[in-house]
């Protein structure tokens, strides 16, 4: 409540239900947050200013909200206590040695004379309070808040060790304190004010300093000697180290309710440590000053090396005991993480005990429960002692009193009878309480401490080779830091404990004697080995059990590193395995081997270090194992789209290269057609960067293949895509073979009939399939045709495939499109979409001779039947004084040149497409005609077939003129000559054409300039289509005759008799000119 008001105060409004919601880490953050507000983070002195406002403020507020309004007492115990405003206080009985401590007089009943608890006589009791004096003296010198620092360092030995805070309170005892630093560090004060500090504390170290000198050495004259002061001091020793209270293992009972009995023994034991531990610290003070000052108290070097190597190492273990003992008993236990499985198992309602720790498990991390809560329910106590702690009612000082020295007991000697057991024992005993319910944090902290304590222990006395003790501590610690690393921390945070976590675990499998020591944990975290007893075997199977745990947390950077240590370990291990008898239980090399490099392999994956996955694949010596890796790798680096470490010949596969292909082929066969990446891709890569030209090519146009096949069967898939990727692939097949040797540069490809899978389910298909009751392959042998295919048919196809692709591109609608079609049906669907050079090309590449002029005269017939459009298109060119093209003899006579501009938008377009028609048949006549003479008058018969009256266009009469006017030499010429052109017209009923086409002849031949008559005289110097003339002659006659356009006819005639009359007389004057020169 108090905290809540201070919060408020500061503007951070939180309910009662937020406020009762946070635990002790929400509230610490809140608080963080008020004081980091208020003050300058980058400024100690702002923040130690604000704290101090904050922590003055609590005060306040607490002493408000807990006002004494009574006291209270049971007379049935003896209990009495306080009543508050928000708050109750019990009065408990102080101990002998808080009395001693605290210098009260001797108590007359109920207990005996303080001082003769320890020593045997007045001189030693006169030397014990002189000592007691002295530390007094120590500790008002320092101060409190120099002694709370000293409390704070053994809460963060990982920043500062107790052996350095010692030497630094030893050094200020001896010297005083640097003021140098204080100037600096406070230059706004004024530097007359920090003057006059100084001077004063000067004064009093002076003081200090001649005050504990005649101390001491009226300590040593009273004695006669330092050895008696040096006895009564262990003796006083002595008195820190609780009594041990036997209990039958069988009557002990265990687990206590959570109610005001155990809140009030846990806060009665915070307090006897902590005078235990300033007790125990101050002795340790005064011990160090004493050996700074031999020479003026004149102590005998050999009392100096009892004080440094006895005295002194045993009060800071009992120091750090009583300090983490008093850490326990205030320190919040932690909330469980929500994935913890031992706090989930923990819920579960199983037995009777849930009943009992439902009271409290719910207070984990609330800042009501500490870490002595938790231990309180595997403290062991009588039938009577756990009958009066979960009583109700309030105990009396002395049953509280005695409960707390159990309890401490407990704590120190646990339940071994013997000497007083070490603190790494009892640390990894209690801490396998604690372990229980999930307080990793606190135990990281706890067992830092112990280590570092533990550390100095060994230097001294040489632990480490005695006992295995310190191993099981660094295991226990090992977790702790990998159980946080997983618990949500930051990134930087989480690397750091989980390298922590590496160096213990590590750490702990060193050494003869750490084996026996781990395996005593087996019960607590899970280790087993019934193996070899031999120290590698032994790390065999401890490296193997932290990389599951590692792997367990997905944390594979830790794990392959124990991976590898294990591996280490094999050839060790098992050769001692194959000294003994046979035994199929027991693992041989070559399977362990196998097993952890797979594992390698595995994390290394998770890693993405593709090429240490690979190192792990090739040094697997089980060919089974290193085959699963192999097929498991190349799934993965798909998956990953990380297909380029496979391409780039850095993994040179010695040795693995067929088992790869045949693996990719598999992959590519029992995959999509559309994964990415595609592993037809991926084999044709692999085989171009390694100079494989033909498999390379094979592949890709198996890639085709597929493409060819399924891309119609599947919907999803649009056509254009398919076609495109077809058409990369030969492009790359062909470009791939043209770097193969001309005689070697065919593929074999393999046509395959086997039924395949359910496209519904491509990218995990199985290597078989069930037909009837009998597993049938996939690929049979006798399925299999092999076919040769060379560069010039897959040319053929890349073509094939690029007409389809324009169609798709084109949206034209077929239902064969991107299957099967015969050439000459593609040609004419593609004329007919206006992809005229893709027709050409199509033609030019499939056709020769002959069979090419045919095609050739196909495609010109479609495109002059496309010439011809409707109507409308025709009485638009007809009228528009744009159009020389031709002119249909359908078109309307009365259209106006008003609705030719008012058209239609169909109008526009057609006649848009006529032009474009037009246009098009022109530009390919006039480009292809020399190859084919014929194909102008294909165009024109197809024109006037179409459209007997059109009017031809002049281009396309010019190309039967041979683009030049009527010449003496008549209408003779190529293919596609005038004479043709006469020939057309009159077929089809244009006579008015045909007769002043010949007339226009007649009369050139007739016109001829002087000096081309002689040239006209020649031997057959001229042809005229005399034939055809007749014909046409005839015509005209019987469509006079029927009476169908008599006076045209008659015209027609007599120009045609006429001109023919001239002609002839003119070739009979030319005949005789010839006779008569040749006489």
């Amino acid at each position: 409540m108090s905290l809540q008001e201070v919060l408020e105060t500061r503007q951070r409004h939180l309910s009662d239900s937020e406020f009762r919601s946070l635990t002790v880490e929400g509230l610490r953050k809140e608080i963080l947050t008020v004081i980091e507000s208020e003050g300058d983070e980058d400024s100690p002195i702002a923040l130690s200013h604000e704290w101090e406002k904050v922590c003055s403020l609590y005060m306040q507020c607490w002493c408000h909200n807990n006002v004494p309004y009574n006291l209270f007492s049971n007379p049935s115990t003896g209990g009495i206590g306080l009543i508050r405003r928000h708050s109750l206080s019990v009065c408990r009985e102080l101990d002998e040695f808080e009395q001693l401590v605290h210098g009260m007089p001797v108590v007359n009943g109920g207990f005996s004379s303080l001082t003769s608890v320890w020593v045997d006589n007045m001189i030693d009791s006169e030397i014990l309070h002189g000592i007691l004096k002295c530390t007094r003296s120590i500790s008002r010198h320092l101060g409190k808040a120099a002694l709370a620092v000293f409390y704070e360092g053994l809460r963060w030995p990982s920043s500062v060790t107790f052996q350095h805070i010692l030497c630094c309170f030893l050094r200020i005892l001896d010297t005083g304190y640097d003021f140098s630093v204080l100037k600096r560090s406070n230059s706004h004060v004024g530097l007359d004010s920090v003057r006059g500090k100084e001077h004063a504390y000067h004064n009093n170290q002076r003081k200090f300093a001649l005050g504990i000198l005649l101390s001491l050495q009226d300590l040593r004259d009273k004695a006669g000697g330092w050895d008696r002061v040096l006895d009564v001091i262990e003796k006083y020793l002595s008195s820190l180290i609780p009594q041990r209270f036997s209990l039958d293992n069988e009557s002990a009972t265990k687990g206590t309710l959570y109610n005001v009995n155990t809140v009030l023994l846990v806060q009665s034991t915070a307090q006897v440590a902590e005078i235990q531990f300033e007790a125990a610290r101050d002795l340790l003070l005064l011990l160090g000053h004493l050996v700074k000052i031999k020479g003026q108290v004149s102590i005998e070097p050999a009392n100096i090396l009892r004080i440094q190597l006895q005295l002194i190492p045993r009060f800071q273990d009992i120091a750090v005991k009583y300090f983490l003992l008093h850490w326990m008993c205030t320190i919040s236990a932690e909330a469980p993480p929500v994935e913890d499985f031992s706090s989930q198992l923990s819920l579960l309602h199983v037995g009777d005990g849930r009943k009992q720790n439902r009271a409290w498990e719910g207070r984990l991390g609330t800042g009501d429960l500490t870490l002595a809560g938790i231990l309180l329910f595997g403290y062991p106590t009588t039938s009577v002692d756990h009958a009066l702690l979960c009583l109700g009612t309030l105990q009396s000082p002395y049953t509280l009193l005695s409960n707390v020295r159990k309890f401490v007991s407990w704590i120190f000697w646990g339940e071994n009878v013997g000497q007083l057991p070490k603190l790494s024992s009892r640390a990894i005993a209690l801490s396998s309480i604690l372990l229980q319910h999930g307080q990793y944090g606190v135990l990281e902290k706890f067992f830092i401490t112990v280590d570092e304590h533990s550390k100095q222990s060994r230097l001294l006395s040489s632990m480490e080779s005695v006992d295995g003790e310190w191993h099981a501590l660094l295991h226990l610690l090992g977790f702790c830091l990998l159980a946080r690393a997983r618990l949500g921390l930051e990134e930087k945070l989480k690397d750091k404990h989980i390298g922590e976590a590496i160096r213990c675990f590590f750490r702990a499998a060193s050494g003869e004697k750490a084996g026996h020591a781990l395996q005593e944990l087996s019960f607590q975290m899970g280790l087993q080995h019934s193996g070899p007893s031999s120290a590698a075997a032994w790390k065999l199977h401890y490296f193997e059990w932290v990389m599951q745990i590692f792997d367990q947390h997905n944390l594979s950077a830790g794990a392959r590193q124990f991976a590898l240590a294990a591996l280490e370990q094999v050839d060790e291990a098992c050769g001692m395995i194959d000294c003994l008898p046979d035994d199929s239980s027991v693992e041989h090399a070559s399977n362990v081997k196998g097993r952890l490099w797979a594992n390698v392999f595995k994390f290394s994956m998770d890693l993405d270090q593709y090429r240490e996955a690979y190192c792990a694949i090739i040094s697997n010596p089980d060919e089974e194992s290193k085959f699963i890796c192999l097929r498991r790798f190349i799934i993965v680096i798909c998956e990953r789209k990380a297909t380029q470490i496979l391409c780039d010949r850095e993994l040179p596969f010695v040795g693995l290269l067929e088992k790869v292909e045949r693996e990719l082929v598999w992959k590519a066969e029992c995959s999509d057609i559309t994964a990415k990446p595609n592993p037809y891709k991926l084999l044709y890569a692999f085989y171009m960067y390694r100079q494989n030209w033909r498999r390379a090519a094979d592949y890709i146009y198996r890639y085709t293949a597929r493409l060819k096949e399924e891309g119609v069967l599947k919907v999803h898939l649009q056509l254009s895509f398919t076609l495109q990727e077809r058409l990369q692939g030969l492009t790359a097949a062909i470009n791939a073979l043209h770097l193969v040797d001309p005689a070697y540069a065919w593929i074999d490809f393999r046509q395959e009939s086997s039924v395949r899978l359910d496209w519904h389910s491509p990218s995990k298909r199985a290597r078989t399939f069930m037909e009837g009751n009998s597993v049938v392959p996939i690929q049979k042998e006798s399925a299999k045709q092999y076919q040769p295919i060379d560069i010039e048919q897959l040319e053929n196809e890349y073509v094939l495939t690029s007409a389809h692709l324009q169609l798709a591109v084109a949206n034209v609608k077929h239902s064969s499109l991107g299957g099967d079609i015969l050439p000459s049906d593609l040609v004419v669907l593609l004329v007919q979409s206006n992809l005229y050079e893709m027709a050409f090309t199509v033609i030019f590449k499939f056709w020769r001779d002959s069979s090419l002029k045919r095609e050739l005269e196909k495609v010109v017939q479609i495109m002059a039947q496309k010439c011809c459009t409707s109507k409308s298109s025709s009485s638009l060119m007809k009228e528009s004084p744009e159009n020389v093209l031709l002119i249909p003899s359908s078109a309307r006579e009365d259209q106006t040149d008003v609705d030719i501009l008012c058209g239609t938008n169909f109008q526009t377009v057609q006649h848009t497409n006529s032009k474009t028609a037009w246009h098009v048949l022109q530009l390919y006549l006039e480009k292809y005609k020399g190859l084919h003479s014929r194909l102008p008058v294909v165009a024109a018969e197809t024109l006037l077939c179409t459209d007997p009256q059109i009017e031809l266009p002049l281009w396309l009469v010019d190309m039967f003129k041979g683009a030049r006017k009527a010449t003496a030499w008549g209408m003779a010429g190529q293919v596609s000559d005038p004479a043709a052109l006469f020939r057309l017209y009159i077929e089809y009923g244009r006579f008015s054409d045909a007769t002043h086409l010949l007339l226009e002849y007649l009369e050139a031949w007739a016109s001829l300039r002087p000096a081309d008559i002689i040239k006209r005289k020649k031997m057959s110097a001229v042809w005229f289509p005399y034939t055809s003339v007749e014909r046409l002659y005839g015509l005209l006659s019987e469509m006079r005759n029927s009476g169908q356009m008599i006076d045209q006819c008659d015209k027609l005639q007599k120009l045609l008799h006429c001109a023919m009359l001239r002609h002839l007389k003119q070739m009979k004057v030319d005949s005789d000119d010839v006779k008569s020169s040749s006489l």
